[in-house]
């Protein structure tokens, strides 16, 4: 029974806490991108080990895409998961995922009317527009105050060693078209110029990259929007105009593009978007697709500044026993 209790109290001490940071390679930078976790109260405990190896590890900043938690959607989890962002040492860019104001009509997730918690994250998460969140913090460009969108506060814009970088407020749950009891036209109106800022952001920001001769460009946001062809034919049509300016400004920009965004739980790399006008696979876009609850973690994008495939990706997951 002794030599038991000690084997478990070695394995408890040797796997205690996160794993070893990673340094970046000469020439490089790097960041993370997160997303769809925590959903579940053990998975919680998980992620505090993801923000301590977060706060471990060399980043230029944390990308959380969204689904910050399941359910409820009150004004506390959103404080907490704050909170959570602002102790970290890195600066911190958040973009809204559906779980936390799109699917908030769900009576497990309180009963709330999307667009008003919409405005609850605006106020709680965006109230210093021109600064990230997180315990340093950098400056960015905000599409808020601009006509003809000047409400869409979450949607910012940042540039790094040569590299133009955006989130873009598009979401899961068909982007917030989903039917739901109560559903109004109000909603629907609200989703459709939603998308439409986003594709408008999108263009401003492949011409900002045009006008600073940038490398590349980088866009985050929450929803899979079905790149790679939906089996429904439908699908992609609850995400336009943002995907036809996606696919006509990667086309032009020529260069590398690299959208990074959550909704699928599964991690993935890949070059999916093909553009449907020619049929020509645009193998200058990558897409990364983080991993999400069950699994809890964090992907680390090595970036090398200039070069022809400047992107590398390192996949950090809790293991699912593991929460200490």
């Amino acid at each position: 029974m002794g030599l038991v209790l000690l084997v478990l109290i070695v394995v408890f001490l040797l796997t205690r806490g996160p794993e070893a940071p990673t340094p970046n390679p000469p020439g490089t930078f790097s960041f993370a991108v997160m997303g769809d976790a925590p959903y579940y109260a053990w998975e919680e405990l998980q992620y505090r080990l993801v923000l301590q190896s977060l706060d471990a590890n060399d980043l230029s900043w944390v990308l959380d895409v969204g689904d910050i938690f399941w359910h409820p959607c009150t004004d506390r989890y959103y404080q907490k998961t704050l909170d959570g962002f602002n102790g970290l040492r890195h600066p911190v860019i958040y973009t809204p995922g559906d779980n936390e104001w799109t699917d908030c009509w769900e009576q497990g997730s309180g009963g709330f009317s999307p667009q008003e918690r919409l405005d609850r994250i605006r106020q709680i998460f965006f109230n210093n527009p021109t600064r990230s969140l997180g315990g340093s913090t950098i400056s960015l460009v905000r599409q808020a105050g601009r006509e003809p969108f000047p409400e869409f506060v979450e949607n910012a814009r940042w540039a790094y060693e040569g590299i133009v970088f955006a989130t873009v407020h598009i979401v899961g749950s068909s982007n917030a078209m989903k039917p739901f009891p109560g559903r109004t036209e109000a909603d629907d109106i609200a989703s459709r110029r939603r998308t439409e800022a986003a594709a408008a952001w999108v263009r401003e920001t492949f011409a900002e990259a045009k006008s600073l001769n940038a490398s590349a460009v980088v866009l985050g946001f929450h929803g899979n929007a079905g790149l790679e062809g939906a089996e429904d034919p439908k699908w992609q049509a609850f995400f336009e105009p943002f995907i036809t300016a996606v696919e006509e400004e990667t086309e032009r920009f020529a260069r590398p593009v690299l959208l990074a965004h959550g909704d699928g739980h599964v991690y993935t790399v890949d070059h999916p978007l093909v553009r449907r006008t020619t049929g020509r696979r645009l193998e200058n876009l990558t897409r990364l697709q983080v991993p999400g609850s069950p699994e809890v973690g964090w992907v680390r994008v090595v970036v090398k500044p200039g070069a022809e495939d400047p992107f590398t990706f390192e996949e950090h997951v809790v293991p699912r026993w593991k929460y200490w």
